[in-house]
Order: C-alpha cells, then structure tokens, then sequence
C-alpha cells in the first residue's frame, strides 16, 4: 500500500488544516518522495509544515494539467526545493480560460521565468522511477466531464475547446497493482484508468486518486450527460470489483454519494485537507 497525504484540497475535518481550491497531494512512496501538484498557492507549504512534511525532500513534482488551482503553487515551491525535478505534459505555455457567456477567466498559473527552465515538457510516457510513469491520456471512448464545455486555451487567433492535451496520468505499478492519479480527470475517469491499462497490461486495478470533474455543489442536480457519465463508472466498478476511488476537489457531493450509492461507501472515499491515506 501506497500512503498519501493531502495537502490542501477545497475541504478539511480538522480546521487546523486550512483550504484552498485546488489539489495537492504528497506521496510516499517507496522509491521517491513525490508530490502531485501544489494547489493554487502557498497553502500547501503551510499545511506540510503543520504535518511534518519535509518538502525540501520530495524529488519529484508532477504537475498534472496547466491550470492555476494546482500548479499556482508552483513558485513557492521553487523557493524551497532547488533539486526536484519538475514534469508536465507538454503545454507549450498556452493560456487557459474559464469562459461563461461573457465572462472571461484566465486560470493559467503566473510563473517566474527563472523557474521556467527546471519543468521537463513531456511529450511521451517518462519514467519517473523504477515502478512509476507519468503517461498521456490515450482512450478517449468513454464519457467526460460535462463541464469541460467551460474551458478553453487561447490560440494566436481565437479561443478553442480545450482538448486537455495538457492533462497527464501517473501511475504506479505497485507489486503488480495499478495506483492512478489524475487531479481533476478532466479526459473521463475511465478513459484514464483505461489508458494506464493499456500502458500497464495484465496488471490489476486497485486504486484511482483525484477529482473527477463534476463540481456541483449540494442544491444543484447533476444533468442527464453527467449522470449517464456516473453510470458509466459505476457499471465500470461493478466489473473491476476491487478498484477503490478516493476523490474530493472538483467532485460535489451530489457525485460523491450518487457514486457511494451505486459503488460503496467502502469503495468511494471522500479526501480532506489534511487527510492521511493509504491507497
């Protein structure tokens, strides 16, 4: 088993941890100390220090997508870790919008340029360690999130959909189970968890950590194409009976316990600023 600390993520059950909206999470793993985003700022360094948490000995930040809630801690870090190595999905610097009608949100991460030179563009799977790989999303049947409808990157020319390209997969291979992280999901949990098998073949499924990209909040109800999305995970669940999901960030509580009800509550685990795991 893999433990894993989350080190900031929108909620907490002890309010000595605080919040951020976002994702950070550090993973002890027995090859690295590896942590997986930073969260939209410095609230991740203030929460490791309260948990005893030594971030000037991780050796390797996974930068999950190009969004400002999990990388625009980036710098902070870059302040207190001079060694790590820093990976992300090639992104080419694109910029990142939050766009509804006629507003317009710019979610791309402010980094310093001095740090620009330590992130390593990945553009294929990269061997992280022995037993570890930060993968592209490469099964693109299954459903996605409905509100990715929302994001776009600026082209020289216009605003596009967001393809989310710049979204990756870490996967463990952990004596012979599958650990997958992905922070926010965004190309479908499924095709993630089927992209790390394709990647990973005849090697068994155990856990899936991150968001899964269905923000709703607790008096909003889930649309047709997202429920039909569930659905699909929790018959996709029902087949790989011993995967466990834990989740929080960008899924609601409607998603959580619709996923409970259908999964398990043994079986789809709610993660906390401060919370301790072992996956």
């Amino acid at each position: 088993m893999i433990p894993i600390t989350i080190l900031v993520e929108d909620t907490t059950e002890n309010f000595e941890y605080s919040c951020a909206k976002g994702l950070s999470i550090y993973i002890n793993t027995k090859e690295q100390k590896i942590l997986m985003d930073t969260g939209p700022n410095s609230t991740f360094i203030k929460n490791a220090r309260k948990l005893d948490i030594d971030l000037t000995q991780v050796n390797t930040l996974i930068l999950s997508h190009a969004h400002k809630a999990f990388n625009g801690g980036l710098n902070h870090f870059c302040k207190i870790n001079k060694d790590s190595q820093i990976v992300i999905q090639n992104t080419d610097f694109e910029k990142y919008y939050l766009i509804k009608g006629k507003s317009k949100k710019n979610i791309t991460p402010k980094l310093a340029l001095k740090n620009l030179p330590r992130i390593r563009m990945i553009n294929n799977p990269a061997q992280i360690t022995t037993n570890s790989w930060y993968i592209p999303c490469t099964v693109h049947q299954y459903g996605t999130p409905k509100k990715n409808q929302f994001l776009y990157r600026k082209t020289p020319s216009k605003f596009v959909q967001d393809n989310f390209a710049h979204e990756g997969i870490f996967v463990i291979d952990d004596d012979g189970e599958l650990v997958i992280f992905n922070s926010c999901s965004h190309n479908g949990v499924i095709n993630s968890i089927e992209s790390a098998k394709q990647f990973f073949p005849n090697k068994r499924l155990r856990s899936y950590v991150g968001g899964f990209h269905f923000p709703y909040k607790d008096n909003e109800s889930l649309p047709p194409d997202d429920m039909r999305n569930l659905d699909e995970i929790i018959d996709y669940a029902k087949v790989n009976q011993n995967l466990r999901f834990f989740t929080g960030h960008c899924t609601g509580k409607p998603a959580i316990e619709y996923l409970q009800n259908g999964i398990g509550r043994n079986r789809v685990l709610k993660f906390h600023s401060g919370g301790f795991y072992t996956v």
